[in-house]
């Protein structure tokens, strides 16, 4: 995983690459494609209608290239040599379309669709104000300040989405997934080897689903939580600083209860781990660390 500071700084130098500028007029509905890349490329959205690409592939400069709507920034050199240090600049409104394979990438101030696959390489995602979808191999996924709905994944990395609006989900292979600060009617977030933080609101009608093989869950959440929760673990501990009465048994270690209003759903399932439900602020009245434990364990 690319440390934060080194990650910031190779897209400053990206950001600050002073070659000739490539400059192509776009119309509402292009969309823009960078494909099978290596390196470091730093995406901004400013105000002109206008797509720019500073940057070289090698020692090639890079070039635009138009299918219909579909823009695609390539090399002059040979095929072989895409390793490339680019800034690129684009019309807020503008689809992205980016697959890398070993590649480190910033996008900021996109509000188009945003599409992101890669192999490794860490992808950071900020003020999106459309659809993102993010896919890496090895590599952290990163996405601050989004108003539509995220989809992020890594297989041997975290997972981080801070201040998300839209519907989430979040798959880990062998990394955390931390959700914070998320203001989201529905949350589904899947772990196999690491563990799963949440913070943010529950939603009246929301619905949020966590499950995980090997790993703990700890959700922080308002102290006056309305939401139907269900928890399953096989070989685990329930805590909860809420007071918990639980309505129904099943298997053992599967129960239910609800907390307020049951204006929510909320879903927990974890093979092997810690479930902690706290309450944002201070310990529930009426809680305690052990309130669900017992259940959990009949």
């Amino acid at each position: 995983m690319t440390s934060v500071p080194s990650f910031a700084l190779a897209l400053a130098l990206a950001a600050a690459v002073q070659t000739p500028d490539t400059v192509v007029a776009v119309n509402r509905g292009d969309r823009v494609v960078l494909e099978g890349v290596s390196g470091v490329v730093s995406v901004t959205a400013w105000s002109r209608d206008e797509l720019e690409v500073r940057g070289t592939s090698g020692n090639a400069p890079l070039r635009v290239t138009r299918a219909g709507a579909t823009l695609r920034i390539e090399s002059d050199g040979p095929r072989r040599r895409r390793s490339l240090e680019a800034s690129i600049r684009v019309p807020a409104w503008i689809d992205l379309e980016i697959g890398g394979s070993a590649l480190d990438l910033g996008v900021e101030g996109v509000d188009g669709a945003i599409r992101v696959a890669n192999v490794s390489g860490d992808v950071r995602i900020q003020d999106a104000g459309g659809t993102v979808d993010v896919r890496s191999i090895r590599g952290e996924v990163v996405v601050v300040d989004a108003t539509g709905a995220v989809r992020a994944s890594s297989q041997a990395d975290d997972v981080t989405l801070r201040r998300i609006s839209g519907s989430i989900e979040a798959h880990s292979g062998d990394g955390d997934i931390v959700l914070d600060a998320v203001e989201s009617m529905s949350v589904r977030a899947e772990a196999q080897d690491g563990d799963v933080i949440f913070s943010g609101s529950v939603l009246d009608g929301g619905e949020y689903g966590f499950y995980l093989h090997d790993g703990d869950v700890t959700l922080e959440v308002p102290p006056t939580l309305s939401a139907r929760v269900h928890v399953s673990t096989f070989d685990g501990e329930f805590s909860s600083e809420f007071p918990v009465r639980v309505e129904s048994f099943s298997a053992g270690r599967e129960f239910d209860f609800v907390l307020g209003q049951g204006s929510a759903v909320i879903e927990i399932e974890v093979f092997d781990g810690e479930i902690r439900l706290m309450s944002r602020g201070g310990r529930g009245a009426g809680g305690g660390a052990g309130a669900g434990t017992g259940a959990g364990r009949r």
